[in-house]
């Protein structure tokens, strides 16, 4: 049972009603977020923007943000975007070895172990150790390395929401969710 209840969409501000209705399909996550009128818009924008203008692929990102749920216990966020990791090339066997929390797994090659390495540390201790950072930083750019961080911060910040307002799970929406968001 939710924590919080929604906010009467009709109440909102008509551009948060307008970018609300444009969302297909209409997430539990982001009927929530109505709450901060204010916040609503930059966030679809920002959520957007990590999802389908970095540079840093789509795959790395989704493992990332597949660890978060798992150390966040953020099961919303992880139902959501287990298909979408599936979708950008995520095997079931690094699916189940995340969920498992078993990230020295051989599934896994050099450029992966670096990326949830430093992933956990940024979640779990909030500045990576220096070896970690430079073992990411063998395998991915500067530029990248930055947007791996603002996707981990930014999936953090949505398992919180998540979880302090217990929203109820939505049925995965992969594809159709990127969709709207692009």
């Amino acid at each position: 049972m939710p924590r919080i209840p929604f906010p009467d969409i009709e109440a909102a501000h008509a551009r948060v009603r307008e970018a609300f209705e444009a969302l297909k399909p209409p997430l539990n996550i982001f009927h929530i977020l109505v709450h901060a009128e204010r916040n609503f818009r930059p966030m679809m924008e920002l959520g957007g923007t990590i999802l389908w203008r970095q540079e840093l692929p789509g795959r790395d990102r989704e493992l990332a943000i597949l660890l978060v749920a798992a150390i966040s216990r953020a099961k919303y966020e992880w139902v959501q975007h287990v298909p979408i990791a599936r979708l950008v090339g995520v095997k079931e066997a690094e699916v189940a070895a995340i969920e498992a929390l078993r990230l020295d797994d051989p599934v896994f090659g050099a450029a992966e172990l670096a990326l949830l390495a430093f992933t956990r540390e940024v979640v779990e201790d909030t500045r990576p150790s220096d070896p970690v950072l430079a073992a990411l930083r063998t395998h991915y750019p500067d530029r990248q390395v930055v947007e791996l961080t603002i996707a981990i911060g930014f999936y953090m910040l949505m398992a919180r929401v998540m979880e302090v307002t217990g929203i109820e799970i939505d049925p995965p929406a992969g594809e159709s969710l990127l969709s709207s968001l692009a």
